[in-house]
């Protein structure tokens, strides 16, 4: 009989333990805090990260918009035909040539240039045969570390699946025309 009550009185020890365990383990005790989370997204003033609040960005004289929704029309009209000689002289040159480079515009004649102009004419086709339609947005003025303003066009690349955000930035020759210098989805500003 003390056998019996001594592994009776085991048992409940041991189940105790067990039971005991296995509520004050910390997993089963999650409890989630309220946080407070904005309705009134226009009222924040976090931009999240990738995105650039081009609000504040100086913005650029409105006229040179038809010049430079001319200027992306021929570029796009240029890569969507695979005219490279005509796509490379939207293009300001950016190879290893330290003469030119950021003043003179790409030479399809070369082989590593046209190289570089047929990679920006796919990147560019691509674009345009996945949306349905192309806007030409904002137009800002950034100033570069030589002393130029660099102007930057937003463009919208609108399909079915969303809206792809690309900023292409120009700037201008000595011709007074507006070259293409720089393409990028992420616009950074010091």
């Amino acid at each position: 009989m003390r056998k019996r009550i001594l592994c009776g009185v085991s048992i409940t020890v041991i189940v105790l333990t067990f039971v005991v365990q296995l509520t004050s383990c910390k997993s089963c005790n999650k409890t989630d805090s309220a946080q407070s989370v904005p309705v009134d997204t226009a009222s924040t003033s976090k931009v999240p990260q990738g995105l650039t609040n081009t609000m504040n960005l100086p913005h650029a004289d409105s006229s040179l918009a038809p010049i430079l929704t001319k200027a992306m029309d021929n570029i796009f009209d240029a890569s969507k035909g695979k005219d490279y000689n005509k796509l490379a002289s939207y293009i300001v040159y950016r190879g290893p040539d330290m003469k030119r480079f950021g003043y003179d515009v790409f030479n399809a004649k070369n082989a590593y240039e046209k190289a570089v102009v047929k990679i920006t004419a796919d990147v560019f086709n691509k674009w345009n045969t996945s949306c349905e339609t192309r806007e030409y947005a904002r137009i800002f003025s950034l100033p570069q570390p030589d002393g130029r303003d660099m102007t930057v066009m937003e463009v919208l690349f609108i399909s079915k699946r969303g809206v792809s955000r690309e900023f292409f930035g120009f700037l201008p020759t000595k011709d007074g025309d507006f070259k293409l210098v720089d393409v990028t989805s992420n616009l950074s500003v010091q």
